[in-house]
């Protein structure tokens, strides 16, 4: 399945990461859930992915080790994020609901919110409208320069999933971003003490100064 991972805007900490088949692609994105792992090897494997990176000798090789950082970092944030999840199929519950007898079934799983949107083509209002979503949620559909709706959930007074023409994105809350940079502390030690190099001060965080990359999940 084509993935697409990238940064729209870092000071919002938002990343796009989709699959080809219009949903988000979950393997980047945090959402609400129970650790899987302890402190303990979250911290371990967080300090092998630096170690790898502050030897690897390609750009090919780099590539694949910022995928594996970022899916270690959905997972790590995991116990603090909104479930986005849950949100995301709440507001496709909602479309449903909207778009009523005129949905139709693509004939291989389930409608994608995108699928919702583009059904809702022609029905008008839909920009005008907010749908509450389960969760605390709040679903809007704002009108694309390019044609069409987007999709915007918030949560906790921020765009928790949107997609706005570009793929899907999401901004973290505060919570998360404090756990993101405990991420970080511990993969830039990790990484500066491999490297030697005592004039890394500061460096950005993985993707989210980096251009587009297509990968294979």
């Amino acid at each position: 399945m084509g993935v697409s991972v990238g940064m729209i805007n870092s000071n919002k900490n938002q990343l796009i990461t989709s699959c080809s088949s219009g949903e988000p692609n979950w393997s980047y994105i945090p959402s609400a859930s129970k650790a899987n792992k302890t402190e303990a090897e979250f911290v371990a494997e967080i300090k092998d992915l630096a170690r790898r990176a502050a030897t690897a000798k390609s750009t090919a090789e780099r590539d694949v080790i910022d995928q594996k950082v970022l899916q270690l970092r959905a997972g790590y944030l995991s116990d603090v994020a909104p479930d986005r999840k849950s949100l995301y199929q709440s507001a496709k519950n909602a479309m449903s609901r909207n778009n009523g007898s005129n949905a139709k079934c693509r004939g291989i799983g389930e409608l994608t919110l995108l699928d919702f949107l583009e059904q809702s083509e022609g029905h008008g209002g839909l920009a005008d409208k907010q749908f509450v979503l389960a969760g605390g949620g709040i679903l809007t559909c704002p009108i694309l320069t390019a044609g069409g709706y987007g999709t915007v959930i918030e949560c906790q007074g921020v765009k928790v999933i949107s997609n706005t023409g570009n793929g899907w994105s999401y901004e973290m809350t505060s919570a998360e971003l404090a756990k993101k940079n405990q991420f970080y502390s511990i993969y830039w030690s990790e990484y500066r003490s491999v490297k030697g190099n005592i004039e890394l001060t500061e460096l950005p965080d993985y993707l989210e100064e980096r251009n587009v990359f297509d990968a294979k999940a």
